[in-house]
């Protein structure tokens, strides 16, 4: 059965997924600046597949992607550290290399 969103239900949820770039680590209990943040996990991906995978080859295959994101969970204990945070950075740091 689906669901269709309406009105108020809506902005918020586009408002809500949208808002998911726009944070800071320290929303998750991680006490580093965004950089810094990117930068580990960039480096964390590259390390567990060294150049094996890329950021869109891991993502469509979501066991390991799900695998990946609970071994940076567990090695640096970031236990309130979603998913899509962790696959998020990595993903703009492919798009935009600079930032």
């Amino acid at each position: 059965m689906q669901t269709v969103l309406q009105g108020k239900s809506v902005t918020f949820y586009q408002g809500f997924l949208m808002a998911r770039g726009n944070f800071q680590p320290k929303d998750f209990g991680v006490d580093m600046t965004r950089e810094d943040f990117t930068d580990q996990m960039v480096d964390e991906f590259g390390n567990a597949f060294k150049g094996e995978l890329t950021i869109d080859e891991l993502l469509l295959r979501p066991r390991s992607a799900i695998n990946f994101c609970d071994s940076v969970r567990a090695k640096f204990g970031y236990y309130d550290l979603p998913d899509d945070i962790i696959l998020r950075v990595i993903l703009t740091r492919r798009k935009k290399p600079g930032s």
